[in-house]
């Protein structure tokens, strides 16, 4: 596309790797795309800066016209694949796709945890509370019901695993019960900050199962393999534990909140295992 430049939001891991792949594919040239972080202000002042740090915004450099959002992505696309672009516009197919896309954009910050550097054009998304509450239901129900499979194939087959699936719902449903009580504690904005990275936190566990779950599912339940990695997520969930709370900034002022969490999630596993 010439003329055409995407400016995204270089502090978001999703907007860095899709906005690589339009470049990749050949839906914009190198020069095609361009970071939040290093705007020069002739290309600030054709934005709207407050509509894009929500929707991405794509600008053609000659007319000056600027498209945002699930408009401008469908626009790349169809620079190449005009169907897409056609079919995209279908209004209820685009009504979803613009539902989809602020679902995405809204949660980015949740999902990633990653702050804007020092001096960096700030170009975080407004908080949306329907789309972060949202966010936080759709991914508990998706953890509780993931427990189905992950107890039968993954922990059963363990010597150290004895309760059922329905007592393991319980401990489950005591972690979300601790965590919405121990939100209450924060004004309204830090509590779908705070809950929001704990709901993450359990999405990326899971997500970290499933190639354990296709593994076992395809060569078999071998009991030390699922024990190494279950203890190699365990760390790595640990670990992310608390860059996500400094991220949403719960550490600095409530490390009470940290080692209630942490004693809840050691009391899970004595649970699991004991």
């Amino acid at each position: 596309m010439k003329n055409k430049l995407l400016i995204y939001d270089d502090n978001c891991p999703l907007c860095q790797w899709y906005s690589a792949q339009f470049v990749r594919f050949g839906f914009l040239n190198k020069a095609g795309k361009l970071p939040f972080s290093s705007l020069e202000e002739k290309y600030l002042q054709r934005i709207d800066f407050n509509k894009s740090r929500n929707e991405i915004p794509l600008l053609d450099t000659e007319t000056g016209k600027v498209t945002y959002g699930i408009d401008a992505l469908l626009e790349i696309l169809g620079s190449k694949i005009p169907f897409i672009k056609t079919i995209g516009h279908i209004q209820p197919i685009y009504w979803f796709l613009s539902k989809l896309y602020k679902f995405v954009s809204f949660n980015r910050k949740v999902i990633v945890a990653v702050k804007c550097g020092t001096g960096a054009i700030d170009c975080a998304p407004d908080f949306n509370y329907f789309y972060r509450g949202l966010f936080m239901f759709l991914f508990l129900i998706t953890n509780t019901l993931l427990l189905f499979p992950f107890h039968k194939l993954i922990l059963s087959p363990l010597p150290f695993y004895h309760i059922s699936i329905w007592q393991l719902q319980a401990g489950h449903l005591a972690l979300v019960t601790m965590n919405c009580l121990l939100s209450l504690h924060f004004k309204w904005q830090k509590m779908f900050d705070y809950l929001g990275q704990v709901n993450m936190l359990a999405l990326l566990t899971n997500l970290f199962l499933l190639p354990l779950f296709v593994l076992v599912k395809t060569f078999g339940a071998y009991p030390l393999f699922i024990t190494i990695w279950l203890i190699a997520v365990s760390l790595f969930i640990f670990k992310e534990y608390f860059r996500r709370m400094e991220f949403a900034g719960i550490i600095p002022n409530n490390k009470w909140i940290a080692s209630f969490n942490i004693a809840g999630m050691t009391g899970f596993v004595l649970f699991l295992f004991s």
